[in-house]
């Protein structure tokens, strides 16, 4: 196994961070722990919204389940709310944290 040489963490589960855990999920970063915090467990996917607005699509079709591309990526997700940045001591303050 490959030790852990650096930590990579994606504040939020939007669209980016969704593109970048798929691709991670394909190619993983040997030695990276990579972790999503969230504050929401399911991301809506903007170009299905006027779809599902004109009730082309459902709800479930149009938004994607973050635990199962984390699943699929090897991430660590923490369902919380990032709140602040500890510069110093490399950290992020959570919700829960207070």
């Amino acid at each position: 196994e490959t030790p852990i040489l650096k930590d990579l963490v994606f504040v939020g589960g939007g669209h980016t961070h969704a593109g970048i855990l798929r691709m991670l999920g394909m190619e993983p970063l040997p030695g990276v722990r990579v972790t999503l915090i969230t504050r929401d467990v399911e991301t809506p996917y903007s170009g299905m919204l006027p779809g599902h607005v004109a009730g082309d699509y459902t709800r479930r079709e149009c938004h994607l389940d973050l635990n199962v591309l984390a699943r699929f990526a090897r991430v660590r997700m923490v369902h919380a709310t990032a709140v602040n940045l500890d510069l110093k001591n490399k950290r992020v303050i959570l919700d829960s944290d207070r």
